[in-house]
């Protein structure tokens, strides 16, 4: 069989480690062909097959595969709807456009006849997708997530095991490359919804965007005082993601630190791993642990894709004709919250200890709503899901 020539559009951490790994992998060297790379204009290196020229590579009929590893949205929207229309296959790590675009890329590759793949976009290196797909040809899923975010996990873990600041924590994540100088996705949730939408849009074959119908509480206000006050009550931290499918036609679906027993399997996820799991009719729960990020797991899962289209494996079936309404209301939950207003007064509100407060008959809906009141007197309250 003929390689497959491939075009990576940039050099940086994840693509860097796509072309790594061909080249030292002579099994990969038979089948696959790195004919170009795309850079931007100041990285152009001809001695090193870079260009920014990307109209050249659309128009090599030879290149057949656009691995995608810029990141963010743009260019990368129009690069990868471009190469759709240039009839060739697309490649992606990049959960940010992908969440945004799915709708989009999915019809101009289905109208182009062409695949769109993007295992590593959830979960890095574990195979969640592949594993999510095979699921669905027996079940119905009913509900998915868990840790889809390692550096948070890395952060909880360090401030619960290292008995560091949550400040010292976060530096030692950035130190380590696991955490960007501008932490805002990580610790603020934003990274775990677009993940969150990804696979629901795969488990539920419907179309869900990032946006305010979530509900998402992240990691940025939580102190070493509140992962010592559950641990001491044996109950550790994880910020949880999860979709759940109820009444046929909707989903509840949020992003909130969790309260875990902790000899709970969940509980016990340490450093910067993701822990994803999905319920389905026939299989019950199926869990996958590994690592969610980095430059080789991903390029590893970039890699299978590609291979994926050299084999002519068939691509992700999902034309979101399933349309779901996103409606925290009916799901029922218990809360905590850390806060220095006294809720006294509320309803359903009484006083754990100090400054913790519990919630009870609560829905998703209202207690995010709760929240929100309740930040805009105290923005340095955090609230945890029991």
């Amino acid at each position: 069989m003929i390689g497959l020539d491939i075009a990576i559009l940039g050099l940086g951490t994840v693509g860097g480690g796509v072309k790594e790994i061909i080249d030292e992998s002579p099994r990969l060297n038979e089948k696959l062909n790195v004919s170009a790379i795309w850079v931007r204009k100041e990285k152009v290196d001809a001695n090193q097959n870079k260009t920014n020229d990307y109209q050249s590579i659309l128009d090599n009929d030879d290149i057949k595969v656009i691995v995608e590893t810029l990141g963010g949205i743009h260019p990368a929207y129009e690069m990868i709807m471009d190469a759709f229309k240039a009839h060739k296959n697309v490649v992606t790590a990049n959960k940010a456009v992908v969440a945004k675009y799915m709708e989009e890329f999915i019809h101009e590759a289905t109208r182009n006849h062409v695949s769109f793949r993007f295992e590593p976009s959830v979960a890095g290196g574990i195979p969640w997708i592949q594993n999510l797909k095979r699921a669905l040809r027996i079940d119905d899923v009913q509900s998915i997530g868990g840790i889809l975010n390692g550096t948070s996990n890395f952060i909880i873990d360090s401030i619960a095991h290292q008995h560091v600041s949550f400040a010292g924590a976060l530096k030692q994540a950035q130190d380590l490359g696991y955490a960007e100088s501008d932490p805002t996705a990580d610790i603020d949730g934003f990274d775990v919804e677009n993940k969150l939408c990804i696979s629901t849009d795969l488990a539920f074959n419907t179309i869900v965007k990032p946006g305010d119908a979530i509900k998402k509480i992240g990691i940025r206000n939580l102190l070493k005082e509140d992962v010592d006050f559950f641990l001491s009550r044996n109950m550790n931290i994880k910020l949880i993601g999860k979709a759940s499918l109820y009444d046929q036609d909707k989903l509840a679906i949020s992003i909130e630190p969790t309260l875990l027993p902790v000899d709970n399997t969940v509980a016990t996820v340490n450093g910067n791993l993701n822990y994803v799991q999905l319920s389905g009719d026939t299989i019950g729960p199926l869990c996958f642990l590994g690592q969610g990020a980095g430059r080789k797991p991903t390029a590893n899962a970039l890699l299978q894709d590609i291979v994926d289209v050299f084999e002519s494996n068939p691509s992700y079936s999902i034309d979101g004709s399933h349309r779901l309404i996103i409606d925290n209301n009916n799901f029922a939950a218990e809360y905590i919250i850390r806060t220095e207003i006294d809720l006294s007064d509320l309803k359903d509100v009484t006083n754990l200890e100090g400054k913790y407060w519990t919630l009870s008959n609560q829905t998703i809906e209202s207690a995010h709503m709760l929240y929100q009141e309740i930040l805009q007197a105290d923005n340095k309250t955090i609230m945890f899901r029991q």
